[in-house]
C-alpha cells in the first residue's frame, strides 16, 4: 500500500467510446470506530441512485454516465482504509466532470431529508442481513482478520441509530476532504483532453503490457 502524498495520474490508452477515471487516496490504518459513519457516508454520499454524487454529477449536471464514491474497509487489521471515487464520462466532459467531483469530495452538501433517508436505508440493510450455514464461518473469519471477535454489524447498527448529520459532516471533514489522489484513467488518447489530466498532476502513460504483464 503506497502513501498518497501528492497528486499523480496514471493513464492507459485504449480504444473505447468513453473515459473511465478513478480517484484513490490512502487513509489511516483500519479503525473500527470509523465504520458507522463510513457506512453512512457511503449510503448518503457515494452509492446508489439517490446519493449526493450520483444526483449532482449525473442527474443535475449530466456530466457522467456513472459516478460513485466510498470510504472503504480493508480486509485485514494492518491494512488501510481507502477513499475512492470513480467517473465514467464522455471524453469532452472529462475536465468538467473531474472538477465537479473534486468540489463534492472537498465540500459535502448537507441535506437533512436525504440524510434521514440514507440513515434509514443503512439500518434496514443491516437488519435484513443474515449469516447462515457456511456464511457464519466466513463472517467469523473476516472478523478475525480484522482483529474483531464479534459481528461488526452489531456495533455499526447501534451507532447508526444515534448518528447525526453534524456527525457525518465531521467525519467527512476529517477523513475525506482535502485529500491528494492517485488518478487512474483509461480512454482513447487521440480523443482525450490531456490538458485536463495534466492539471490534476504529473501524467504517467502506461501500456497494456505494463498493466497486465503481457
Amino acid at each position: 500500500e503506497l502513501e498518497t502524498k501528492e497528486n499523480k495520474v496514471y493513464f492507459v490508452d485504449y480504444d473505447m467510446v468513453q473515459t473511465e477515471l478513478m480517484f484513490m487516496s490512502k487513509s489511516d490504518v483500519f479503525d473500527p470506530a470509523k465504520l458507522p459513519y463510513a457506512t453512512l457516508f457511503n449510503e448518503y454520499f457515494g452509492s446508489g441512485l439517490s446519493s449526493i454524487v450520483f444526483q449532482e454529477i449525473r442527474e443535475a449536471k449530466a456530466l457522467a454516465y456513472s459516478a460513485n464514491a466510498n470510504f472503504g474497509r480493508p480486509a485485514k487489521k494492518d491494512e488501510a482504509h481507502y477513499v475512492r471515487a470513480s467517473i465514467g464520462t464522455q471524453n469532452d466532459k472529462l475536465g468538467d466532470a473531474v472538477t465537479a467531483m473534486l468540489e463534492l469530495m472537498n465540500n459535502m452538501p448537507a441535506d437533512e431529508k436525504m440524510f434521514n433517508g440514507s440513515k434509514e436505508a443503512a439500518l434496514k440493510q443491516i437488519a435484513s442481513q443474515r449469516a447462515t450455514k457456511e456464511a457464519i464461518y466466513w463472517s467469523w473469519e473476516n472478523a478475525q482478520r480484522l482483529g474483531i471477535d464479534h459481528d461488526l454489524n452489531r456495533d455499526v447498527y447501534a451507532e447508526l441509530q444515534t448518528a447525526t448529520l453534524g456527525g457525518l459532516s465531521a467525519f467527512f471533514n476529517k477523513n475525506v476532504a482535502g485529500r491528494t489522489y492517485t488518478y487512474l484513467v483509461i480512454g482513447k488518447e487521440s480523443a482525450m483532453d490531456m490538458k485536463a489530466l495534466e492539471r490534476l498532476g504529473p501524467v504517467m502513460k502506461l501500456s497494456l503490457e505494463q498493466v497486465f504483464g503481457y
